[in-house]
């Protein structure tokens, strides 16, 4: 199967100015970071030492000589390349910090150290100090409309640029020079879900039973190994209840009667599986706004194919969650600011979508409507309220590119999320 570049490989892991740190890439599982790292290696002629601590070979090649990778390491030295060690599924080792201190430590002047895993990597960095100040953690998610399309802009500073700036004018021009990707990818995208293996495949029977698998497996090995949660069951139940709430408040006493559980119990359930990449939840944006809501919180998926096809509509606004929330990802773990993706609802029930924030600064707002071309009245009033911030709305319905005014957009979701990394 060809190899569909990622951001991760392109832009963050080739900054010369992380080194000597250690590179950490953690995610949701089958997201396509052990893919990403062979490949990351054999384009710098260092794949001979990509290592799976999963593997028996590897085991037993640690217990023979705890430094097994430096012989080979040291004979692909020479010139002015890095060399890089790819350490796959070393936090399931027991003592794993321990051993990547003592790596660091010992070889950080010789040679790079790159280090994927799942949940566990990144909820385990998090226990203890004896890693801090040696490595930055970047995330690799799913695909990205612009990954799957094997197209994206090679310069994150760009969106940095133009939401420091407000140079919305030039993010509507780029977009609008930009060749969209074709519309039936976004739609393979919106059926499919966007991990690799079911995308690629784009077969529905097979998808329908990858993300059976996938749910179970989470659930049953995933939840059991790093939670100290017992009744799986209860979990099962939640999560089959969370599709049909995406894109609305989610009321904990609700869920807490309809699973037969406590408030806190729901509260900690739902905590863990954001922590396992299988949820995340955006927070209400509270500042310059009169009489908003201060508590509850929406969710949604990492993977919108669980929502069912009819509900278009949360389907959709789950998919462009995902997207936004990834771009304030990006930015943030590429150093170019605190920026985090929020929503907007007052106490009348009036809402947008999404907001995006840098730091304590609101600037940009974002519509999500299936096939709407009007932007609502409580929108526009609203980006004037925070500041005269820009508001874009973005519809499903393919080939949209409207400039309403000075700073309001509606365009394609397909076309704005091809431009993004």
């Amino acid at each position: 199967m060809e190899f569909k570049e990622r951001y991760l490989s392109g832009w963050s892991l080739e900054k010369d100015t992380l080194a000597p740190k250690m590179i950490f890439i953690a995610g949701p599982r089958q997201s396509g970071k052990t893919t990403l790292l062979e490949h990351f290696l054999a384009k710098h002629g260092c794949l001979s030492l990509y290592f799976n601590w999963d593997t028996p070979k590897v085991k037993a090649l640690y217990r023979r000589d705890p430094t097994f990778f430096e012989s080979d390491a040291r004979l692909l030295c020479g010139g002015d390349k890095d060399v890089w060690v790819g350490l796959d599924e070393i936090h399931k080792r027991t003592k794993w910090k321990d051993i990547l201190k003592g790596y660091y430590d010992q070889f950080r002047d010789d040679f790079r150290f790159v280090i994927s895993g799942s949940a566990r990597l990144d909820l385990f960095r998090r226990t203890g100090d004896s890693l801090i100040g040696r490595y930055f953690l970047f995330h690799l998610y799913p695909f990205s409309v612009s990954e799957f399309g094997s197209k994206r802009f090679e310069n994150l500073d760009l969106w940095h640029e133009i939401i420091t700036n407000e140079n919305w004018t030039n993010l509507f021009d780029r977009i609008a020079d930009e060749k969209p990707l074709p519309y039936d990818l976004w739609q393979q995208m919106y059926e499919f879900g966007p991990f690799p293996e079911p995308l690629l495949k784009g077969d529905k029977a097979f998808s329908n039973m990858w993300h059976q698998d996938y749910l179970s497996l989470y659930l049953r090995e995933e939840i059991r190994d790093l939670t100290r949660i017992s009744d799986i069951d209860g979990v099962e139940t939640l999560v089959s209840l969370l599709p049909k709430r995406v894109g609305s408040i989610l009321s904990i006493n609700s869920l807490k009667e309809d699973l037969y559980v406590s408030h806190g119990t729901v509260s900690t359930w739902l905590d863990s599986l954001t922590k396992l990449y299988l949820i995340f939840s955006l927070q209400p944006w509270q500042r310059k706004i009169h009489k908003t809501i201060k508590k509850e919180k929406k969710y949604y998926f990492y993977d919108w194919s669980y929502i069912a096809d009819e509900d278009e509509g949360a389907r959709f606004e789950n998919m462009v969650a995902m997207g936004l929330n990834r771009l304030c990802g990006q930015l943030r773990e590429n150093g170019l600011g605190p920026y985090k993706l929020f929503f907007v609802r007052d106490l009348s029930k009036r809402e947008v979508d999404f907001l995006i924030a840098k730091g304590e600064t609101p600037v940009l707002l974002v519509e999500a409507k299936t096939s709407n071309l009007k932007i609502s009245g409580f929108a526009l009033n609203l980006a004037k309220k925070l500041g005269d911030i820009p508001i874009i709305q973005l519809t499903h319905k393919n080939g949209v590119l409207k400039k309403l005014g000075r700073n309001a957009f509606v365009i394609s979701a397909s076309h704005f999320f091809s431009c993004l990394p």
